[in-house]
């Protein structure tokens, strides 16, 4: 699936982001990403967790259907903002909502983020 058409699934599946992810240009994906990771932290952040789950399993529908640079931005863009965001102090219970394939991405960089950290902390 191309990037314009994720985005399209998104913004179709999530209308009331429309404006936030148009206002980034098209090539700019991880900051459309981070929109999205917007989005899920306010629903983190009200505690509702239908709408939380919607938005994992909407990553999750996708996922193999990525471009490679959509999973990056997955990675880095989405996931990173869970682990190190506003809401990272309620990613521990939150991850348990994670579908598989996302909750193997996000532990994967929590992972990769923790030996990063310990690895400098060492330098």
């Amino acid at each position: 699936m191309t990037n314009d058409i994720y985005f399209e699934l998104m913004i179709a599946e999530f209308p009331s982001i429309r404006q936030n992810i148009l206002e980034e240009q098209a090539e700019h994906i991880h900051f459309r990403m981070e929109r999205f990771a917007d989005y899920t932290f306010e629903q983190i952040e009200s505690k509702n967790e239908t709408e939380i789950i919607r938005c994992f399993n909407f990553q999750e529908s996708k996922i193999d259907l990525m471009t490679a640079e959509l999973i990056n931005a997955l990675t880095v863009s989405y996931c990173e903002s869970m682990l190190l965001g506003k809401c990272a102090d309620q990613m521990k219970q939150t991850k348990n909502l994670m579908p598989i394939k996302l909750k193997k991405i996000y532990l994967d960089y929590e992972k990769w983020y923790e030996e990063l950290v310990e690895k400098n902390r060492h330098n």
